[in-house]
């Protein structure tokens, strides 16, 4: 009779391997490869985990798949537009973001080649795929809401009209979707339009600010 007590015996093994870290390089392989030109055996290779530890940790490869576009988010998005979503920030936020995007498509060509994961996501599966459709609403909705409260902010400080809040902020989100599948085809060009476009936002200053 073993020796161990009950709970003990019936615990479970502990994972050989970190999920989060699991996830992280799902995330890198899906995002330069796309879900469909990602196989099983990929995964296994790169992850290095078996097939059955992705099944049973995900229950799917499109369940990774979606793990995976919820840490880019996580991580990658809400890095990117941590300044635009600080409190209190406003119109400069939204140049410094299309500034630094410019400087990064510059700097870090082939990095910058693979574009967004979610706007890629987007483009292979959304028209198929209604849980990838929902999650591409929700990124759009996102990237509107954060666009509009900075614009808002600039409302309240008297540096833009607030009536052009709405429309400004939905076509910020538009145009930088679209910056995303230009930098795929030439990072070069997207860091101009980058410049462009920040210099296009700084334009939209009154430029002698009205009371709040």
């Amino acid at each position: 009779m073993s020796s161990r007590s009950e709970p003990e015996a019936m615990s479970p093994r502990p994972k050989g391997y970190d999920r989060d870290a699991a996830v992280a390089a799902a995330r890198e392989l899906f995002w330069e490869r796309g879900y469909e030109a990602t196989s099983i055996a990929d995964l296994e290779q790169h992850l290095g985990l078996s097939r059955s530890s992705i099944y049973h940790e995900f229950g799917s490869k499109h369940g990774l798949f979606e793990a995976a576009l919820d840490c880019y988010a996580d991580r990658v998005i809400a890095g990117l537009f941590a300044g635009v979503r600080d409190e209190g920030a406003g119109l400069d936020a939204i140049i410094s973001l299309f500034t630094r995007l410019s400087e990064l498509f510059r700097r870090e060509t082939a990095a910058s080649a693979r574009g967004c994961m979610t706007v890629n996501t987007t483009a292979e599966l959304a028209a198929r795929d209604e849980r990838v459709r929902l999650t591409a609403a929700r990124y759009r909705d996102r990237l509107r809401a954060d666009f509009a409260a900075a614009l808002t902010t600039a409302a309240h400080e008297g540096k833009v009209d607030p009536v052009t809040v709405e429309a400004r902020s939905q076509l910020l989100a538009a145009t930088l979707m679209g910056v995303w599948l230009t930098v795929r085809i030439d990072p070069a060009d997207a860091s101009t339009l980058c410049k462009t476009i920040a210099s296009e936002v700084a334009s939209w200053a009154i430029r002698t600010p009205r009371a709040p």
